[in-house]
């Protein structure tokens, strides 16, 4: 097991050494028409130049390995043949010239792409080895007699295709003046709000047709949220040659936090369609200026919005101390109107991360019932040495009637207006109070009607009875 561990890791340390060790190598070909074509690769340092050229997007014919190395006959078809192990000679061929990051003249390679020996030693009277890939070399080739040379194209033009085209520096929506797409100072304060806008652009023309895919924008802002790094990412994108994109990262600065330089690190990546990464890191120095005495309001507000007169609602304070000083601070919470006047002495600690830097507690506040319904403005003063800081909190205080109208609206009825509801209400009981008056009075006639029907039946019977009786005799 532990034996499978060190290979794990030995791999590992590998991959890394190469990460660490690659190198970027523009290449720039001008053709008989006047045309230039580029490219660039990705290869690990050292790499000789056959290597490297065989990376590149161009359709290579190479000569078999002579004395000098492997030989370019062809590059995308103009060229010579090969011949034996060489070229075919006719005065003209592909010269190969380097141009070292930084200077602005074309060396004609003493040395060939892979010829016997080690690494070229870079020094034009030394004929000795073969080209190794040094980090931002360009490659140039043009066809033609000895000393032939392409357009000089300096490794940024050739290869840095993704341009960080402007970057904006805000804080609490001010512009910072001293920080741009080079880097620079960024001043803040306890709680602020920084936001960098960036602008990225494919540099690739119409004619290339390359466009840069996976593109990540991250910002890390180190140490300053008691020593935890505070970070930020845009959403992945890709553009196309010539298109431009701005994407922004925003940090918020603790409001517990020293007074001191951070740095904030922001990493641009990306991959073009050729395989060729793009990695850019650009530095900031975010340093936090904190005044002696400065103590804000972190939370000043009423639990719940409105409340009835007569009852009471819940006031949240909270105070915390930004300044460089220990405070003894005076707390002053009033309303006239409400007749509230509440006062807390406290002692609040300069240390951001001591439980004395700040104050919390939530206040009952009674409310008189003999007020109007309207939204009161509560003043909370804080008093420390010769500052005072000063907020305010509303509230809704709802009385009388209006307090049923308040709960008919939270509650949700099929009747929008209460009154409608009320008046639908009243109608209905009406008609039934009718329906039972009129059934009282139906009910009186039917007896005096049926009292006299009764009678004539009664009548009727006794008159036929005394006629059978007078029959009888």
């Amino acid at each position: 097991m532990k034996k499978i561990l060190l290979i794990i890791n030995l791999i590992f340390l590998i991959g890394i050494v190469n990460v660490v060790n690659a190198a970027n190598i523009g290449i720039v070909v001008e053709f008989n028409d006047g045309s230039v074509k580029t490219d660039c690769v990705n290869v690990p340092s050292e790499t000789d130049g056959f290597q490297i050229v065989k990376k590149s997007i161009f359709n290579i014919l190479w000569s078999p390995e002579s004395p000098f190395g492997s030989l370019i006959c062809k590059i995308e078809g103009e060229g010579t043949e090969i011949s034996g192990n060489f070229c075919e000679f006719f005065s003209d061929f592909w010269n190969f010239n380097i141009l070292p990051d930084g200077d602005n003249t074309w060396i004609h390679s003493p040395v060939g792409h892979n010829a016997p020996g080690g690494c070229w030693n870079r020094n034009v009277f030394s004929f000795g080895g073969h080209y190794c890939g040094i980090d931002k070399d360009v490659l140039g080739y043009k066809f033609g007699s000895g000393g032939d040379e392409p357009p000089l194209k300096k490794y940024n033009q050739v290869c840095e295709k993704l341009e960080v085209k402007d970057i904006k520096v805000y804080v609490d929506g001010k512009k910072e003046a001293g920080a741009d797409e080079d880097g620079g100072k960024i001043d803040v304060i306890p709680g602020s709000k920084l936001e960098l806008k960036i602008k990225l652009k494919n540099l690739y023309t119409d004619d290339e047709d390359v466009e840069i895919n996976d593109i990540t924008v991250e910002g890390t802002l180190e140490d300053i949220d008691d020593g935890s790094d505070i970070e930020d990412e845009a959403n992945d994108f890709d553009l196309n040659p010539k298109k431009d994109k701005e994407v922004s990262l925003k940090f918020d600065i603790p409001l517990e936090v020293e007074d001191n330089e951070y740095d904030l690190i922001i990493e641009i990546q990306g991959e073009n369609e050729r395989s060729f990464l793009y990695s850019k890191k650009i530095e900031f120095e975010v340093e936090v200026d904190k005044e002696k005495h400065d103590i804000i309001f972190n939370k000043l507000e009423f639990l719940d919005s409105s409340a009835q007169c007569g009852s009471s609602a819940n006031l949240k304070v909270d105070a915390v101390n930004l300044g460089t000083n220990d405070e003894t601070v005076k707390l002053v919470i009033s309303n006239e109107e409400l007749g509230i006047s509440i006062q807390e002495y406290f002692e609040l600690n300069q240390d951001p991360f001591d439980k004395d830097n700040s104050f919390s507690k939530t206040y009952k506040i009674i409310l008189p019932s003999g007020i109007a319904t309207s939204t009161y403005t509560l003043r909370a003063d804080l008093f420390y040495g010769d500052n005072i800081e000063s907020s305010t909190a509303e509230l809704n205080i709802v009385c009388g009637e209006n307090v049923l109208e308040e709960k008919s609206k939270d509650k949700k009825s099929t009747v929008s207006d209460p009154k409608s509801k009320m008046t639908i209400e009243s109608k209905i009981t009406g008609d039934i109070t009718a329906t039972n008056t009129e059934g009282k009075k139906l009910s009186g006639g039917n007896v005096l009607m049926m009292s006299l029907v009764i009678g004539e039946i009664l009548i009727l019977i006794a008159g036929v009875a005394l006629l059978i009786h007078i029959i009888k005799k």
